[in-house]
């Protein structure tokens, strides 16, 4: 009663507004604005979006929401004037929030329709009115999977699944698959039931094989709005029994090698397991039962050549086979390989005439693969083909073959064939055979011949210009030699001394029991020019001795040439030592000096205080020559050795031992006594003088013109004598010496 009440005084106020609004001018507006329909899980909360603006400006009164569907319309709620009136199967469920939206809670399948929003302002007499759609979704139950076979299916049996959901707004779309894979075939339409609310769709499979066995088949139910209702499945595995399918291994392989061991597996599949495995060999029609039970090898140690042939696998597990694919059956074929041996046997030896032919002579043998078969002659390695035969037969054919039975890697077996030629003789060499010969030197003329039995008679014949024979024997100009060869006799004609009168054709002829054969020799004198170009500075027996002479010396004056350079040259860079250098080991140090007013030259030999001399040093060296050890700068006694010295320089400025200055050129006076020797070293020379020395090391000094290293250090070289005059020996006495600034003295 309190509702329409609330209605009707809502109509009234409405009324009064639209008569205001006759009489007075105004321009008011509201506007009205919904959001997209809504969909929403049976029992969830939902709220229908409505919003709204007034021009201008104003209060607004009334906001109602109402229903309508294909069936009813109704009121759902109403606000005045802030208070909210809600109405029939909405009360506790439906309120107005966010201006004016619409927020329904617990929405049950009812509540499926079209929402009306509408916001009115009385004070402009004004209004606007707003729909929008809402549906209910229902999920659906899970799928259930229903086969036509109760048990496990057989292989061969025709088989159908059907999935069924029930309960589904909408009804959701069925679709099979083969683990996640979909399939397209064998898939039947979809039955659906709206009012029951069930969709039910089939997979058949016809026939089911045992590839079908353990496949897990899938039925998933999609209500096509994955936000809000998941897509479920149901899976079904099937259980296929198949009758047992088999096929054998071999280890190694179906071909194996006799004595060697050999294992067959027969690998079987099967649903149920097999109960049984046989093994059998397998001979036409019938067959030998090697091994029954369950075990799936089956071992041959030692295979040998009999147990050849075809071997069988038979397994069973109860199930009844439908095609000869599964009838549990396997068979393998053994092929066993071994070592040939030639079976022929022939009666030796084979008599041959000469020059007629050879029958074949054919080698058998056995063997597995089967062997190949030559024949080698032996001694000359030839080889024939299989049955051996010669056309026409020569001495060259005589002799042993051996027939080769070879296969695979197994030893080879062969057997001998002696082969003997019995006939005339047979001279080798081309006809007529040429020979040239140097005048006034030893001619051979050889005639080999082969013949069995070997030739009782061998002549020599001269042609002359008609062709008459003149029979030659040992004696003269000539002598005959004869050997006897394996195979016949080799006979030869020897000329002492070749001359003009000895060129011709010279005939051998070989005669035994059974013919006689002959050859022509045509032999000449060679002429000087073409022995001087042919054979060059050999001999003519074919010696190269002088020639190799000439080549070794030759060779031995290029390598003097090339010894007598190297030491030129190592000399030059001061590679080698000089004659008269100290020996290894004594310590001696020395400084070389050339005056360069003269061409002599003098050495000055030194050492070490309480030292005893050093050997004589070169009598040329050098100025660039460096020190071999290092000298401290000190003052040794010292003798000059050398011819007359030119006229002396000017002095370096360098003070004497008592302080006075070196102004004065040196005196050298001969002495013929052996001078003392302190602190010094003695120096022999044709005229000698005994004079101090000093060696200063100082820096600034002349570096050597082959360097620019600042470290590298020069010798100054002074004379310091007893006389009032003394002078240096040269006006720019430099001995190159090279030392590090760290180190000023090295030990000897």
């Amino acid at each position: 009663m309190a509702g329409r009440a609330f209605m009707q005084l809502s109509a009234v106020l409405a009324f009064l507004a639209s008569f205001l609004v006759l009489f007075v001018d105004i321009e008011a507006a509201v506007t009205v604005s919904v959001g997209p329909p809504q969909t929403v899980l049976k029992g969830n909360t939902v709220v229908l979006q409505c919003t709204y603006s007034v021009t201008p400006a104003a209060q607004v009164d009334i906001i109602t929401w109402s229903f309508t569907s294909s069936s009813e319309s109704r009121e759902v709620v109403t606000m005045l004037a802030n208070t909210q009136s809600v109405f029939g199967t909405y009360e506790g469920r439906a309120s107005i929030t966010e201006q004016a939206s619409l927020r329904i809670e617990n929405v049950g399948e009812s509540d499926e329709g079209s929402y009306r929003c509408t916001v009115k302002v009385l004070s402009q007499g004004s209004a606007d009115t707003k729909s929008v759609d809402l549906t209910v979704l229902v999920g659906a139950s899970a799928p259930t999977i229903v086969s036509t076979v109760n048990s496990a299916a057989r292989a061969g049996d025709d088989l159908t699944l059907t999935c069924r959901s029930d309960g589904g707004k909408p009804l959701p779309t069925l679709t099979w698959f083969n683990g996640s894979q979909p399939l397209e075939t064998g898939i039947g339409e979809p039955t659906t039931n709206e009012g029951a609310r069930q969709v039910i769709r089939d997979l058949s499979l016809s026939p089911v094989t045992r590839f079908d066995d353990q496949t897990n088949f899938v039925c998933k139910a999609d209500q096509g709005y994955p936000d809000q209702l998941e897509v479920q499945t149901a899976e079904q595995v099937l259980d296929v029994q198949y009758p047992p399918v088999a096929s054998i291994s071999s280890n190694p392989n179906s071909s194996v090698k006799e004595t060697n061991t050999l294992t067959l597996t027969c690998v079987v599949q099967s649903n149920p397991d097999p109960s049984q495995i046989r093994w059998l060999k397998v001979s036409g029609d019938s067959a030998d039962v090697l091994q029954t039970g369950l075990t799936t090898t089956y071992v041959i140690p030692k295979i040998n050549r009999s147990q050849n042939g075809t071997y069988r696998c038979e397994a069973s597990n109860g199930v009844i086979p439908r095609d000869r694919e599964a009838d549990g059956q396997a068979t393998v074929n053994i092929d066993v390989f071994y070592a040939p041996k030639i079976s022929s046997s022939f009666v030796q030896p084979f008599r041959v005439d000469f020059g007629s032919s050879l029958p074949a002579v054919t080698c058998e043998a056995e063997g597995n693969p089967m062997p190949n078969l030559q024949w080698v002659q032996v001694g000359t390695g030839r080889t024939f083909n299989n049955p051996l035969s010669f056309a026409t037969m020569t001495y060259g054919e005589e002799g042993t073959f051996t027939c080769v039975a070879a296969a695979l890697d197994f030893p080879q077996d062969t057997v001998n064939v002696t082969i003997d030629v019995k006939g005339r003789p047979d001279i080798i060499g081309d006809r007529p055979a040429a020979q040239e010969f140097m005048e006034g030197k030893v001619a051979q003329v050889v005639c080999e011949i082969q013949a069995d039995p070997r030739p009782n008679k061998v002549e020599w014949f001269l042609l002359d210009s008609s062709d008459n024979r003149a029979i030659i024997t040992t004696g003269g100009p000539y002598r005959i030699m004869q050997e006897n060869l394996p195979n016949g006799m080799k006979s030869v004609l020897k000329i002492n001394s070749m001359k003009p009168e000895h060129s011709g054709r010279y005939v051998c002829k070989a005669t035994n029991m059974y013919g006689e054969d002959e050859q022509y020799f045509d032999v000449t004198l060679q002429a000087e020019d073409v022995v001087t170009t042919a054979r060059g500075l050999y001999t003519d027996n074919g010696s190269d001795a002088t020639l190799v002479i000439i080549i070794v010396v030759v060779v031995l004056l290029l390598l003097l040439l090339l010894v007598g350079i190297g030491l030129m040259l190592a000399h030059k860079r001061g590679l080698l030592p000089c004659k008269g250098e100290p020996e290894t080991g004594k310590g001696g140090r020395y400084v070389s000096y050339r005056d360069e007013n003269v061409t002599n030259e003098f050495s000055i030999e030194m050492a070490d205080k309480d030292k005893s001399p050093t050997a004589p040093l070169p009598s040329r060296v050098e100025s660039s020559q460096y020190i071999p050890t290092p000298l401290v700068a000190a003052s040794y006694e010292a003798r000059l050795s050398g011819a007359s010295f030119g006229e002396p320089r000017s002095p370096v400025g360098q003070d004497k031992p008592d302080g006075k200055k070196v102004n004065s050129p040196a005196s050298l006076e001969p002495t013929t006594e052996e001078p003392p020797v302190q602190d010094g070293v003695r120096v022999a020379a044709e005229t000698t003088s005994a004079l101090k020395i000093r060696i200063n090391l100082q820096d600034g000094v002349r570096v050597p013109s082959e360097t620019t290293d600042p470290d590298e250090k020069t010798l100054l070289l002074t004379s310091d004598s007893d006389s009032e005059s003394d002078t240096d020996l040269e006006s720019s006495p430099i001995v190159d010496y090279r030392e590090s600034r760290e180190q000023r003295t090295v030990d000897d």
